[in-house]
């Protein structure tokens, strides 16, 4: 009797450890993010902005630290129904602070990309002060 009871509770902890040991996103980020960040395609999200439009964002970044935003804005207001802007930017590591980055748009302003978390189904963080998630594409 003593050792079914002694088996029963290590099956116990056993299965326990097991489930304590599920992660929410099951890869870790790469050695080299830039790999993985300049993925040769690119990363893409909706929302919906401050205005109610809802928004198709895709960010482009190239390994030579370059870059391009293209946001699509949908709405009946429109003589086509939507809307398209394209920037073009630069972008470089923030030194500080690890998988952050600092992105400068070629019309003067400027983003910044912090907490970043890059995998190649996954780029997610805080852009400006938002939590986002993008997908790759």
């Amino acid at each position: 009797m003593k050792k079914k009871s002694i088996f029963s509770l290590i099956l116990s902890l056993t299965i326990l450890c097991g489930f304590n040991s599920c992660q929410d996103k099951p890869f870790d980020p790469v050695d080299d993010p830039k790999d993985l960040l300049c993925n040769g395609s690119g990363w893409f999200r909706q929302y919906i902005d401050y205005e109610g439009f809802d928004c198709d964002q895709k960010i482009i970044f190239s390994s030579d630290g370059r870059g391009k935003e293209i946001i699509v804005y949908y709405d009946n207001f429109f003589p086509e129904g939507f809307e398209e802007s394209t920037y073009t930017f630069r972008w470089y590591w923030d030194d500080e602070y690890p998988y952050s980055i600092f992105i400068d748009y070629s019309d003067g302003t400027s983003s910044y990309f912090g907490d970043m978390y890059i995998s190649s189904y996954e780029l997610s963080g805080v852009l400006d002060d938002y939590d986002v998630t993008f997908e790759p594409f």
